[in-house]
């Protein structure tokens, strides 16, 4: 029997007994898309024979996860098996995989699911299973906001401005949907920011209908208030850059040059 033969036969196997029915759900990692963007979803798996490997990707969107609690029966839709793309109807995904060297003997496997310009269609879960040699498995609940955003765009800090000197920044998600929860998070220079942790940050929170607001408060000598600031809703994340410039009326001036 050939190989595209055994292939063929192994993966009507799958599609019957590990898609269509699964026999556990595992806790997914929860991840924001901004209505329009690439959104990329990876897994890696150790590589013992690449000829032998079999990797999955399985979708699960918002109609199916509901109708699958009503029945108390989840299904999954296929699709890739490999780099087989499994559905004709979705030609915004693609895949991309490789292998990897870790050390004299280990070998890594990852393979990257990529979706084109979300929309809210494309919420819902999605999974990526190894099935040989072993069972390895990880599932992410995808959810798409509308937007994510920085103000203010510019700081003037006065140029007679000695000691402390204190910012404001807000990092607003926009969300369609009322009633769920998002996590917000700072980063100051690769450095995560909380009040706890950081004597020289306050963050506070707000939320109206559609939006949820994290402001941060950032006091400090302006020299050291100067950098990189993100806001960040895992993996989204937007991104600020702080200059200290001396204008001709002898001021400071943080620019902020906004990165998406």
């Amino acid at each position: 029997m050939d190989f595209y033969r055994r292939f063929f036969i192994i993966w009507l196997l799958l599609l019957l007994i590990d898609i269509i029915y699964a026999t556990s759900r595992i806790q997914p990692k929860r991840v924001t898309a901004e209505y329009g963007s690439d959104l990329s979803l990876s897994c890696t798996f150790p590589e013992e024979d690449s000829d032998k490997t079999i990797v999955q990707w399985l979708y699960q969107n918002s109609t199916d996860y509901h109708s699958n609690h009503r029945s108390n029966k989840i299904y999954w839709r296929p699709l890739f098996l490999n780099s087989q793309l499994l559905t004709s109807s979705e030609t915004r995904y693609s895949i991309q995989q490789k292998s990897q060297q870790t050390n004299d003997t280990s070998v890594t496997y990852s393979t990257i699911l990529t979706l084109a310009k979300v929309t809210e269609s494309d919420e819902g879960l999605y999974m990526c299973k190894s099935l040989s040699p072993k069972l390895i498995q990880m599932t992410y609940q995808v959810r798409v906001i509308q937007s994510l955003d920085i103000t203010p765009k510019q700081i003037i800090i006065p140029a007679d401005e000695l000691g402390q000197y204190s910012i404001r920044l807000n990092c607003i998600l926009t969300d369609n949907h009322t009633g769920r929860r998002h996590e917000i998070h700072w980063w100051h220079n690769n450095k995560r920011l909380g009040t706890n942790s950081n004597r020289h940050a306050r963050i506070t929170k707000n939320s109206t209908q559609h939006s949820f607001i994290s402001t941060l408060f950032y006091t400090g000598e302006p020299a050291n208030i100067a950098g990189s600031y993100i806001c960040e809703s895992d993996p989204l994340r937007k991104s600020v850059s702080v200059h200290l410039e001396a204008n001709k009326s002898s001021g400071i001036i943080l620019n902020f040059n906004k990165n998406k």
